[in-house]
This record gives structure tokens, sequence and C-alpha cells, in this order.
């Protein structure tokens, strides 16, 4: 993406969303294989919870310098899929029609993604862009692969390991899945701010939880009939979408001249802290 001269929050909104994004896309298709369609849900939404509170908490500890504001267009696709998502929960069915009322979600998130990016300047290329294209597309290729397959594995000893220890199908999604698919959006975390790309984490975030609704949930939709769980919505859809707003507020605020770095790893340390705090409740202790 570099090398087209895209921006750092481009990267993350696309790139490394679609990657970081792939295990939960995987869970989705093997859940409705596998007749286990609250694993995939449960995943959808864990995974936002935690790409928010945990990943995006743990940025915010990590940060070292005060960064770029995000333009507000960005967080409507963001916006509106966790809304659509509450309306397609109402019934706890997904049909086939929200299904496509969530797949034009998705391209109106693309249509916003590259009718607002800005080219920055190609002077500014890492060391690793500098390889050539063929390198770069092998890598990316062999890694999106390493990805799929090690996250089949993680997925199934998981479930496993929770059907043993006799918990429901959805908390096996919203806690163990769902952490073991937000393992790629840590590391792309950790990796963006060793190199100081706070932009990238926070299109990671937001280019994630869009590509975890948009195209999972429709995956259910379209090749499942399952009556999901009451406690989906009333629930941990309730907690992710005030995750949501806590999210899109912060952002919008914390790149301005009345926050500081003091109050920013404050924020990081309560998102953190309350994921925390959301696990233990789901686990009952």
């Amino acid at each position: 993406a570099k090398k087209f001269g895209v921006n750092e929050l481009t990267i993350g909104l696309t790139v490394v969303a679609l990657g970081t994004s792939a295990p939960e896309i995987f869970v989705g298709i093997s859940s409705v294989l596998n007749q286990s369609e609250s694993i995939a849900m449960g995943v959808v939404v864990g995974s936002n919870i935690s790409n928010i509170a945990l990943i995006f908490g743990v940025s915010c500890i990590g940060i070292s310098f005060k960064p770029k504001s995000t333009p507000f267009i960005q967080f409507l696709p963001f916006l509106i899929s966790a809304l659509v998502l509450g309306l397609c929960l109402q019934d706890l069915k997904i049909s086939p029609i929200e299904s496509v009322l969530l797949l034009i979600v998705f391209l109106y998130f693309l249509y916003v993604i590259f009718k607002y990016k800005s080219p920055e300047s190609l002077r500014n290329l890492d060391n690793e862009s500098s390889q050539s294209n063929s390198n770069v597309s092998i890598l990316l290729i062999a890694s999106l692969f390493a990805l799929i397959f090690g996250s089949r594995y993680a997925v199934i000893y998981a479930e496993n390991i929770a059907i043993l220890l006799n918990i429901s199908e959805l908390v096996i999604g919203l806690t163990i899945i769902a952490i073991g698919t937000s393992l790629p959006e840590l590391a792309a975390t950790i990796s963006a701010l060793l190199k100081k790309k706070t932009d990238m984490v926070v299109g990671n975030v937001i280019g994630s939880n869009i590509l975890n609704i948009t195209l999972v949930v429709p995956i259910i939709g379209f090749f499942s009939d399952v009556q999901l769980e009451l406690v989906l919505l009333e629930r941990d859809y309730l907690i992710m979408i005030v995750a949501t707003i806590i999210f899109i507020l912060f952002v919008t605020l914390y790149s301005s001249k009345y926050i500081n770095l003091l109050m920013i790893r404050l924020m990081g340390l309560l998102l953190v802290s309350s994921y925390f705090g959301y696990l233990l409740s789901l686990s009952k202790l």
C-alpha cells in the first residue's frame, strides 16, 4: 500500500484490517459448516469489544507522542455497521435481507476509504517497503495463509477445551476464540507502536470491527437460520455499542490540545481494566 502512496490510516483500514480479520472470517465459515453459529456471533461481538478495550487500550498505554486527528467521515461506516448489527439482532436472527444490508454498509466503507484517502510522500518509505513488488506480495500471501491456518488450529483446540469445561458456545466465542482471533490485531498494534504509526492502529481497529460485522455476520445470514441467544443482545451487544461510542469520542478528542499523554495512558488503563472486568463477569468470577 505504501508503494501506491497510500497514507497510514488507509493502510490500517484496509490491508492490515483485512489481514487481522482473516481469523474471524474463517471462524464464521467454519462455524456455519459445523452448525455452531453462536460461536461466530460471539466472535464478532467479542472481537469488536476486545479490539477497542484491549487492543486500542494497549496502544493508548504504549503511546509516546500525540496522535494526529482522524477525519470524522472515517467513523461513519464504523458507527453505522454497529447500529445496523443492533437492528439485525432485534429478532435474534440474521436474515438474507439483513445480510445484504450489511454488505451495502461494507461497500459504503470502501467508498469512504477511497473517496477520502490522502496520498503521502513516497520519500518516507520504510526500508522493507523498498523490496521488490514480487517479494512483498509473496510475503503478504504467505503470511495470510499462515494466519488462517494458525487460527484454525487455535480455534479447534480452544473450542475442545471449552466444551470439556462445559461452557456455552456463545461464551466460547466471546472469550477464548475472540481473544485468539484478536491476537493478530494485538501484534499489528505493537508493531505499529514500535514504528510510531498510531494512525495505523486506529485504522486497524475501525477496519477490523467493520469487516467483522459486514463480512462475518452475512455468512451466518445467507447460510443459516439459527436462533441466537437473547443475552447476546441484552448484555454483549450493549457493551459493544457503548465501547464503540467511547472509542469514537475519545479518538476524536485525544489529538486536541486539551488532552495530554498522561490522560491518554490513563484512558488506556481504564479500557484494558474494563475489558478484564468484562471477562471476569462472563466467567462468573
